[in-house]
């Protein structure tokens, strides 16, 4: 009860770019590093050996946490770009990974350094290309404008014009929800997009759309035509 009032009361007080930065604070505050040592879960090995192109492909990850799936990927012989916004999480991947490879950044700096052009934290150029985009476990949802989560789809396509998109939703615990957003204590607030609206983002950018429902992670695939 108390964490429903919380939602509400932050969600009338704050615009959607307050609670996305307070989203990354607040799970920079519940961090667990020991969360991001597990390797990948059975449902993404099957995903990722599925959809990733094989080895060396370079892939760029983003909102990578600790770097679970980023340190997986680098492992089976990927070369791999990530970014964290979140600080706590940011310096555990950069240990992982090496600091060469990670950013501390966010969306809304990819989304500024892809189609705007304009510097950023992310130490990638406009004219960047990777085979492939990894939108870190359920991420997805915590961008909450759908005209925010398009501009992002749209800079990954940018970015790997010839690779697959693959992002995860998360499924919130909670039954509880304002207008479709919903806020948890550890990672604030959060969205389910809706497969209406990922296979619309899809055929905008001339993808299929390829979705796996389930829990406690949905995810989906947006293959470019040279895939398909």
């Amino acid at each position: 009860m108390v964490e429903a009032w919380t939602g509400a009361i932050l969600g009338k007080a704050l615009r959607d770019s307050e609670k996305e930065s307070l989203s990354i604070e607040l799970y920079d505050a519940s961090f667990e590093p020991r969360n991001d040592l597990d390797g990948l879960y059975p449902w993404e090995k099957h995903w990722f050996e599925r959809r990733l192109p094989p080895p060396p492909a370079s892939i760029l990850i983003g909102a990578a946490g600790g770097g679970r799936e980023a340190s997986a990927l680098q492992s089976r012989g990927y070369a791999v770009h990530a970014f964290e916004p979140s600080a706590s999480a940011f310096r555990l991947c950069q240990r992982m990974l090496g600091s060469e490879v990670v950013d501390q950044a966010s969306y809304r700096d990819l989304i500024a350094s892809v189609l705007r052009g304009k510097s950023s934290e992310l130490r990638i150029a406009a004219n960047s290309r990777f085979d492939a985009v990894l939108l870190g476990w359920g991420s997805f949802g915590h961008v909450l404008r759908r005209a925010d989560r398009m501009e992002l789809l749209r800079a990954c396509d940018r970015i790997a014009p010839n690779g697959p998109i693959l992002l995860s939703i998360f499924e919130p615990k909670t039954q509880s929800a304002s207008h479709g957003t919903y806020y948890m204590p550890w990672g604030g607030f959060l969205v389910r997009p809706t497969v209406e609206e990922l296979d619309q983002q899809a055929k905008t950018l001339n993808r299929k759309l390829i979705v796996s429902l389930q829990s406690p992670s949905s995810y989906a695939t947006l293959l470019p035509q040279s895939l398909r």
